[in-house]
């Protein structure tokens, strides 16, 4: 059967070494080589080189890892979410997306829809920019610590006022959103290399604000709306993105992808449910259904004799019982005077 994976499955055989590459909390990927022990369709089950991992990396259930495969000269890289972990060395890891070459992917990517607010930049300097950006990330996380309002006031008053912003309203965004960037659908166009004052609201526990600024890199051609709009999916890079905001982006990524996973995995069971033929009789339940089926001919069979019986002989009622005593009587007083 024909999927995303292939023309990549001689890679993704058993036996054959794969890289993996595991993200790290600072920035950046950590990579490793691993074999594969067992694989089907888009699942992998996959032992890693390394017996013990370096102290700043660590992998679990439900992180984002990339799966790299060569073919030829070429290296091709895929993403993937681990669904367990059978030991302290073998993963199960599942696929997601399409093989791309490695030199075009930099972060994990997965397609969603979020809460987004926008700005497109036309007149203030990459200067002002910034110092905009510094101002809106300290004060989110200084109200996701918890610090009352005097606090937060007292520590914004070191920044220079920031410049008044006119946000855009997305309330379910259509995006591609990564570690390295975003596409994102929106109303109005933008041009290349233009600034855009960005607010992603992720729906993690607890909910978290993003804060960012993205270049324009691309732009698609528009695409209409039923009501006669149009709507261009921008793609961008993220200029401006904290760290910790990185690492939220990922975990977002990845409750997507367990979601998603969650969805299907329920489908397949349902869809085994209705295909699957039942199961065969044990002799016992044999011998039960016979000895029922016979015990009702049984009973069936006496109900008929009765019904026929009736039907040919009804029985008498009473008045008809008190004539014939009558008649009788009458008949032996006659032969007795």
């Amino acid at each position: 059967m024909e999927d995303d994976y292939t023309e990549y499955r001689e890679a993704l055989a058993p036996g054959m070494r794969i890289q993996i590459g595991i993200p790290l909390s600072g920035g950046g990927v950590f990579r490793d080589w691993g074999v594969i022990s067992e694989s089907g369709g888009d699942e992998l089950h996959v032992q890693i080189s390394r017996d013990v991992l370096p102290a700043n990396v660590r992998v679990d259930v439900g992180f984002i890892l990339d799966v790299s495969v060569r073919l030829g000269k070429d290296s091709y890289t895929c993403s993937g979410i681990v669904t367990d972990r059978l030991g302290s060395r073998v993963l199960l890891i599942r696929l997601f997306g399409r093989f791309t070459l490695s030199e075009r992917r930099q972060f994990f990517r997965a397609d969603m829809a979020l809460k987004v607010r926008y700005d497109i930049v036309d007149e203030s300097s990459r200067r002002e920019v910034e110092q905009d950006w510094e101002v809106r990330k300290e004060r989110e996380q200084m109200k996701f610590q918890g610090y009352d309002d005097f606090v937060i006031a007292a520590q914004m008053a070191r920044f220079q006022p920031a410049k008044p912003i006119a946000w855009q309203d997305l309330l379910r965004a259509q995006l591609n959103l990564g570690g390295g960037g975003i596409c994102l659908r929106m109303p109005t166009t933008a041009r290349p290399d233009q600034l855009v004052n960005l607010e992603l609201y992720l729906p993690l526990t607890p909910p978290r604000l993003v804060h960012a600024v993205g270049q324009v890199i691309h732009i698609k051609p528009p695409l209409p709306q039923r009501d006669g709009s149009s709507r261009y999916d921008v793609g961008m890079e993220f200029l401006l993105l904290d760290e910790r905001d990185r690492d939220l982006i990922f975990r977002q990524i990845s409750a997507v992808q367990i979601s998603h996973l969650r969805k299907v995995a329920d489908k397949r069971d349902v869809d085994e449910l209705e295909e699957a033929p039942p199961a065969p009789l044990t002799r016992k339940q044999i011998a039960t259904r016979a000895a029922w089926t016979l015990l009702f001919l049984f009973f069936a069979f006496l109900l008929g004799r009765y019904l026929i019986t009736y039907s040919q002989a009804p029985p008498e009622n009473e008045i008809q019982k008190t004539y014939e005593q009558s008649i009788r009587k009458y008949r032996h007083l006659d032969k007795n005077p």
